[in-house]
């Protein structure tokens, strides 16, 4: 038995594309600048914010870091405003965490998105469940597929962390996928969040699953 599953939060818990899309593109419109879709929003997000917002800007302004830092800030006062807009669990999720709870396993969240976004939607949409630690990322912090939030969750339990092999690592994504292999964790591909299935395999995911009752199998 695994006595931590530490999961990503976009694309995996949540399904929060909708919200940030629309915080994207109100910020976009405050420039006059044109608006993506649903579907471009999926291929961009991932790699936090200040890479999302690179990846949404003109090819003329965004190779500006002030003006880069700018658009981001802005950006965020949207997001922040409206933070469980078209957002919502996938189905199945909330039956999850609480059968992993009534298990008596750990669970933390790990997170590319800023940490009191992160934190705030946890709450908002899972304020029954424990979590040893909610981690997103912080200002000047590193971003996944780098492992120092696997680290920063484990810094929870002080000298009792879990060893490596004693985690289980769950998300939708290659970045996720790379984060668990730094750190040699067993890792759960999940098919219902942005990226294809095909992207997480070639990511070297221990596991694919379509429906969160399967992460159960992997405990």
């Amino acid at each position: 038995m695994k006595k931590l599953v530490i999961f990503d939060l976009d694309g995996t818990l949540l399904n929060t594309i909708g919200g940030i899309g629309s915080a994207c593109n109100e910020m976009l419109a405050h420039y006059g600048f044109p608006e993506w879709n649903y579907e471009d929003y999926v291929r961009f997000v991932g790699h936090g914010s200040s890479a999302l917002i690179k990846r949404i800007l003109p090819e003329t302004d965004h190779q500006d870091a002030a003006f880069v830092d700018g658009a981001k800030e802005i950006y965020l006062k949207f997001y922040r405003a409206n933070l469980s807009r078209d957002t919502y669990p996938y189905e199945g999720i909330c039956r999850l965490l609480s059968d992993i709870q009534g298990k008596g396993v750990d669970m933390a969240v790990a997170s590319n998105k800023f940490d009191d976004g992160t934190k705030n939607l946890i709450e908002h949409f899972f304020p029954d469940i424990r979590f040893v630690a909610v981690e997103g990322q912080k200002p000047g912090g590193l971003v996944k597929p780098d492992p120092q939030i696997v680290y920063d969750v484990l810094a929870a339990y002080g000298d009792n962390a879990p060893a490596m092999n004693e985690i289980l690592y769950v998300g939708d994504s290659d970045t996720d996928m790379e984060t668990a292999a730094n750190l040699n964790i067993e890792s759960v591909g999940v098919t219902w969040g942005f990226r294809p299935r095909e992207e997480i395999i070639a990511a070297g995911a221990c596991h694919i699953v379509d429906t969160p009752q399967e992460v159960l199998k992997y405990l």
